[in-house]
């Protein structure tokens, strides 16, 4: 093939990429009659199928699909059309795509599939779309993490029910241990962490460092959180490996109301961490030292 032939032909497939990009469907329909290869493609092994999915474009990908595109394509990181799809919250591509025969359960090189990527993304039309075609629910990425965990991370509450729904496990643990529970609890989603309550979370589970969902939700001053899991029987003594507790992360980092709501619990003042420190030693502000002084001369 001369020089000519092969940048016409380049040009060609470039032409039909950014058509199919762009849900230009006359344009994709016309480069297809020229004889444009329906799976040619793009640099990072992108093709048409995918960008029309990743932006949405449903008569673009329908058309594609009935002109034999291959739904399963994958570029060079193990992404495919309905990761695509999925990630940006496009339910209609979506349902084009499962009925096209994409596999719901495919994975990327990190392991995370269509599921794990609308979890992430809190699109919950797209995620029941998903679970309803069969995707693992309790399917783990390397890390360890299931669509759960990651919804509740980042406090996606629907999506955390239609999960919870499907069966995923509520005390799931990632390799480090850590919980959907803790997740929520340390980013401060009260919503979130009431549903996994209702559905049988660990309240007093500890991942591999010893820390509770408590103590980081004390560390990080979300007060509705603190007083959700304390409402339903969390350790207000609890201490992680280093002997923190959740007084003394909150007093730490400066969170009073925190702080007033533990010790109403009955969190121990004079409670010491393997370093000897105890929480007013720790306090950051004079609002929080001034409680712990009263509390300790009760």
């Amino acid at each position: 093939m001369g020089f000519w032939t092969k940048f016409l032909a380049r040009r060609k497939v470039n032409d039909f990429i950014e058509a199919a990009m762009h849900g230009n469907l006359p344009e994709v329909k016309l480069l297809l009659a020229e004889g444009a290869e329906v799976n040619a493609r793009h640099k990072y092994g992108i093709t048409a199928l995918m960008l029309a999915s990743n932006n949405g474009h449903r008569e673009v990908v329908q058309a594609l699909l009935a002109e034999g595109a291959e739904v399963n394509a994958q570029n060079g990181e193990g992404i495919t059309a309905l990761k695509g799809a999925s990630q940006n919250g496009h339910s209609d591509v979506v349902q084009v795509l499962l009925a096209g025969g994409a596999e719901v359960d495919a994975r990327d090189v990190n392991g995370l599939t269509a599921l794990m990527i609308a979890s992430h993304n809190g699109h919950s039309e797209v995620v029941q779309a998903l679970l309803a075609k069969g995707a693992e629910v309790n399917a783990r990425h390397k890390g360890g993490h299931i669509a759960l965990m990651i919804a509740s991370r980042f406090g996606h509450r629907e999506v955390v029910q239609a999960l919870l729904a499907k069966g995923a496990d509520v005390n799931a643990r990632n390799e480090n241990g850590t919980t959907a529970l803790m997740f929520a609890s340390q980013n401060g989603y009260p919503e979130v962490v009431q549903v996994l309550l209702a559905k049988g979370a660990d309240v007093n589970a500890r991942n591999e460092y010893g820390i509770t969902a408590l103590i980081i939700a004390a560390q990080n001053g979300h007060k509705e959180v603190v007083q959700a899991l304390l409402a339903e029987g969390s350790e207000v003594n609890a201490s992680n490996e280093e002997g923190v507790r959740a007084l003394m992360g909150a007093s730490e980092n400066g969170h009073p109301e925190v702080v007033q709501v533990l010790l109403a619990k009955g969190a121990e003042v004079d409670a010491r961490n393997k370093h000897g420190k105890t929480a007013l030693m720790l306090a950051s502000n004079d609002e929080v030292i001034e409680m712990l002084m009263k509390a300790r001369a009760k």
